[in-house]
């Protein structure tokens, strides 16, 4: 279907963007949106596809777990990394092993490439236990993620800590000493204002940088409220 978009006018993107969302063909989406932009043809709704995780009950935002697993899957539930990750959020087995042991559930490596729920559940878990080691920031939070808490926690010794005032978080982010990792959280909080916007909530309800310093996006409530 991708190579449609090469030839379709933008009437009829639009009308297999509606076919494929209500499909729930979500990787298939964002493949039409990227390969439309390849051409200058811009579409967020496929570029930027929702998904069902979106029912998914979380303490991590939405629109930070759809913008991670965007980036890391393109909502490919299959998918398998060169170095292991698995799946739609791209879970290393290890980390899965022991997020299902936090939460209690069976580890079954098989499911985390078969399973988009449960390969969610235990993504979400991890980014949990990231949001609370890095105090809900996105920044810190997606930078853990694609390279590990360890590396995050080296990079603030040695950059300072992003969050503090008097740090301006565009410049912090642009000196992460690694190429894919300072591209991943680029693009990772860029997607957060579009997912919010097509999530039908205000995409910058503070200025963007403020969002990216503080904390505010992810308020963790008590377990089980």
């Amino acid at each position: 279907l991708t190579h449609l978009a090469e030839t379709m006018d933008d009437q009829e993107i639009l009308q297999l963007t509606d076919f494929l969302e209500e499909a729930q063909r979500s990787h298939v989406l964002v493949m039409v949106g990227k390969r439309a932009a390849n051409y200058g043809r811009n579409f967020p709704r496929p570029y930027f596809a929702l998904h069902a995780m979106i029912g998914m009950p979380s303490r991590v935002p939405i629109e930070l777990s759809l913008s991670i697993a965007r980036r890391e899957s393109e909502f490919d539930q299959s998918v398998v990394s060169p170095v292991g990750a698995l799946g739609l959020m791209q879970v290393m087995p290890k980390t899965g092993a022991e997020m299902a042991g936090d939460i209690g559930i069976a580890f079954d490596q098989s499911r985390m490439t078969t399973d988009w729920r449960y390969n969610v559940e235990l993504g979400n878990t991890y980014l949990t236990e990231l949001g609370e080691r890095f105090g809900g920031n996105p920044v810190l939070m997606s930078l853990a993620y694609n390279a590990g808490p360890s590396r995050a926690e080296r990079w603030m010794e040695r950059l300072g800590d992003p969050r503090k005032s008097g740090v301006d978080i565009i410049d912090w982010v642009e000196m992460i000493p690694f190429d894919e990792t300072r591209n991943y959280v680029m693009r990772v909080t860029e997607s957060l204002p579009i997912y919010r916007a097509r999530l039908g909530k205000d995409p910058l309800p503070e200025p963007f940088s403020k969002m990216l310093q503080g904390s505010s996006l992810l308020p963790f409530p008590p377990q089980g409220e």
